[in-house]
């Protein structure tokens, strides 16, 4: 793991870099002005050369100083190496801009004002005291400097202009130590709020996964009456073909072992629907034909007894075409849909189921049609609320509408609804369609109740 991946030190590491980028700008202006001082203006003469080769020092440990905190390995106390770097890249910067001050006019150099920007790195680097060790090793170097160069100030204005200038240092560092330490402190709380809004949106997701999975059961526990039915017609006839072979075993049919098979088939066949069906959706895309999911969806609901008693109108465009969408997530939307429309048209006469598919500009449409009660136009626009329902007490959730909605959101699409009371309710679900590059990555075909 690299020095930049760890939480703890990644910060550190950043400014570092940064630090390190900044002194590639600086070498450089250091080295030009040194060189077009000696070609031109002639200001710090004869100490032009010398200003330009410090620049290219400044340049050259900047590459082993970069090279140190990108190629060395994973050192076993980062801190440690962290630190040591900082310190090796001030303490350098240190030397040269105490020299630079040298070459340029010593007391009266106009760099001077750079000791203080140079501190206020040090503090953004630096723990508090450690940024305080490092103006006071500022001011010692300085101050060495002078006194080795016999420059040191002897009369009162230099000397308050000295003090003033080491007062500045400690000040500077003071001011950005404050500043910085609430700009961490209020990095660490974002950081705190960051991993509780992840791991509160992970509790959501959660929860919503087992609401569409809860809306599944409710459907399964609507369709539960004929699923029993159709599963009791195979096993009253494998009975009684078991019950004739019992009392007649010396003259068996032929076709008897096959008939048995076909039921248990029969019987296999329902349980992985409903399995199929009940079992938590892959969040993995699919791309299957769109009049193949909603005839899937209509089969899946030959068990309700009431949909056998309605008229279904499939009005299936030929070029509907294909759509990539998840795992059941389709078919879940439209049960939850066909189950509604049987439960507005209870009390129709003559109930009608509508289902119309279409493409229109890159986007596959189905609409679900009925001819019963309507709904009010008040609850139109409450209509995909959770917890909102119009069925009465204990006959509704609430919650499939929304959940619907939500499904054909994850899939970049959407829902609408228009109805008109005793007219009946038309739903609309809009899907992209899909393109040949997802058609090519999977080429799932829609067969069975696994899609």
């Amino acid at each position: 793991m690299h020095l930049r991946s760890n939480t703890k030190h990644g910060l550190w590491f950043s400014q570092l870099d940064w630090f390190i980028r900044l002194r590639w700008m600086a070498g450089a202006i250091v080295a030009l002005c040194g060189w077009a001082d000696y070609r031109w203006t002639h200001w710090f003469a004869p100490s032009s050369l010398a200003i330009s080769a410090l620049g290219i020092g400044i340049l050259i440990y900047n590459v082993a100083l970069r090279w140190s905190l990108h190629s060395t390995k994973q050192p076993r106390d980062r801190r440690r190496f962290l630190m040591a770097i900082t310190w090796a890249q001030l303490l350098l910067d240190m030397i040269c801009l105490t020299v630079l001050v040298l070459l340029t006019g010593k007391l009266r150099s106009p760099l001077t004002p750079f000791f203080v920007l140079h501190m206020v790195i040090a503090s953004l680097l630096l723990p508090r005291r450690m940024a305080y060790t490092g103006a006071l090793a500022m001011i010692a170097l300085y101050g060495t400097a002078l006194w080795l160069t016999n420059s040191f100030p002897v009369e009162r204005a230099d000397r308050l202009l000295t003090a003033g200038r080491a007062a500045t240092l400690l000040i500077a560092v003071h001011l950005a130590n404050h500043i910085t330490s609430s700009l961490r402190r209020q990095h660490r709380r974002v950081v705190r709020q960051n991993r509780r809004i992840r791991a509160m949106s992970q509790q959501l997701k959660q929860q919503q996964d087992a609401m569409i999975q809860h809306q599944k059961m409710v459907a399964m526990g609507q369709m539960a009456a004929g699923v029993t039915h159709e599963i009791a017609n195979p096993l009253a006839s494998m009975d009684s073909l078991l019950q004739l072979m019992q009392r007649k075993a010396d003259s068996i049919r032929p076709d008897a072992v096959v008939t048995l098979r076909e039921q248990i088939a029969r019987i296999n066949q329902i349980i992985q629907q409903m399995k199929a069906f009940a079992h938590p959706a892959e969040m993995q895309q699919a791309t299957a034909d769109l009049n193949e999911v909603v005839e899937q969806s209509l089969h899946m609901l030959r068990f309700d007894p009431r949909l056998k008693q309605t008229q279904i109108d499939r009005q299936y465009s030929e070029d509907a075409g294909s759509l990539s969408f998840l795992p059941q997530a389709l078919q879940q939307v439209l049960v939850n849909l066909i189950i509604n429309a049987l439960d507005a048209m209870a009390q129709t006469s003559q109930p009608r189921l509508t289902i119309c598919t279409r493409r229109n500009e890159g986007w596959c449409f189905i609409d679900v049609s009925d001819n019963g009660c309507g709904i009010e136009p008040d609850h139109l626009g409450r209509l995909f609320e959770p917890f909102f329902t119009t069925k009465p007490v204990g006959k509704g959730t609430g919650l499939g509408l929304s959940i619907s909605y939500t499904l054909i959101q994850k899939q970049a699409g959407s829902i609408s609804v228009r109805s008109q009371v005793k007219a009946g309710t038309t739903f609309t679900i809009r899907l992209p369609v899909a393109t040949d590059t997802s058609r090519n990555r999977e080429t799932t075909r829609a067969d069975g109740w696994s899609f």
